[in-house]
Parts: structure tokens; C-alpha cells; sequence
């Protein structure tokens, strides 16, 4: 049981979503270098957030695709999150309250709900801070990892989750005792 539990992302989902961004990047240039008939100015603001925010992902998609990692890691010590740009690191167990599966816009996220609402936000800095905050608007969690870019089912990821966060629970039982 002292083994991590490694989750490797989805390699062909990391390589559509870096396609994806290249064709809003394409799309956003399109907006920034050519005419439109009347007010020029909200297509070329468009068209810079477009390339910006999109230029970004493409950046970071093709970063992990260069260099893979873990998206996620069950350890005895807690959840490490290296799911998204945003990544939470780890998550100890007890600064997790609970764990559930949250729907939000058709998509499933392992949502980690910890005792302390700002901890991610508190550990995080700059833009990173600025998207955590945002986060909290559209989820209710803290940490939110979207379960289509894991490469394993979500029973074994639950288990192996359960496992180590039972093991840690008695750990600290038995150690204050």
C-alpha cells in the first residue's frame, strides 16, 4: 500500500486540445489582420484575447505533450494535482474535507473540497491566483481535475483514493492515541 498511484494524462486528448488552441490562435489572427467594414476596434480586441488566452493553452498543451508527467498522484500523504496549468500540487489529507464528481458544462471534475475555501488560492501567485479565484466562481470545490484528460477509469482513480486517505486517517488515529 506504500506505493503512489500514478495517472498519467490522455495523450490524444493533450494533441486535440493543442490543435484546438492552434485553430483559435489561426482564428483570433484572422481578427487582428483583417478589414472589417465599420468599428475595427472590438474584432482587434477579440481577436488579441483570442490569440492571448488560446496562445497560451497551445504553449502549454505542447509543453506536456514534450514533457510528460503525472496529471494526478495518490500518495500516503495526500493528492497531487498536475491535471491543468492551474494545478493544485499536493493536496494533503488533512486539509481534504471530501471528494466528489462534479458536473459542470457537460464535463466531469474530481472536485477535492478542502477545510480552507482560499488554500489553492493562497498557495498560488500572479495569473495563476487570478484563474484559482475565478475558479471558485464556477465550481464549489478547490481543486477541480477534469476526469476526460485522466488515463485510467474513475473507480480505480476512487479506490486508490480511498485506500490511501483510510490508511492516513487510522495513521493519525493511532499516532495521537
Amino acid at each position: 500500500m506504500d506505493n503512489d498511484f500514478i495517472v498519467k494524462p490522455k495523450m490524444g486528448r493533450m494533441v486535440m486540445l493543442a490543435f484546438l488552441s492552434l485553430v483559435f490562435v489561426l482564428i483570433g489572427l484572422v481578427f487582428l489582420f483583417v478589414q472589417f467594414d465599420g468599428d475595427t476596434v472590438i474584432p482587434k480586441v477579440i481577436g488579441a484575447i483570442t490569440v492571448i488566452f488560446f496562445g497560451l493553452c497551445m504553449l502549454y498543451y505542447i509543453k506536456v505533450l514534450m514533457k510528460p508527467e503525472p496529471a494526478v498522484i495518490v500518495t500516503k500523504e495526500g493528492i497531487i494535482d498536475q491535471s491543468s496549468y492551474i494545478r493544485a500540487g499536493l493536496v494533503r489529507w488533512e486539509e481534504i474535507e471530501g471528494i466528489d464528481l462534479i458536473s459542470f458544462s457537460g464535463q466531469d471534475y474530481l472536485g477535492i473540497f478542502t477545510f480552507d475555501p482560499d488554500l489553492i488560492i493562497d498557495r498560488s501567485s500572479g495569473f495563476k491566483k487570478m484563474l484559482n479565484r475565478m475558479n471558485t466562481g464556477l465550481l464549489p470545490s478547490q481543486v477541480n481535475i477534469p476526469v476526460k484528460l485522466l488515463n485510467c477509469s474513475m473507480d480505480d482513480l476512487m479506490n486508490a483514493i480511498s485506500e490511501r486517505w483510510e490508511a492516513a486517517i487510522q495513521n493519525n488515529t493511532t499516532v495521537g492515541q
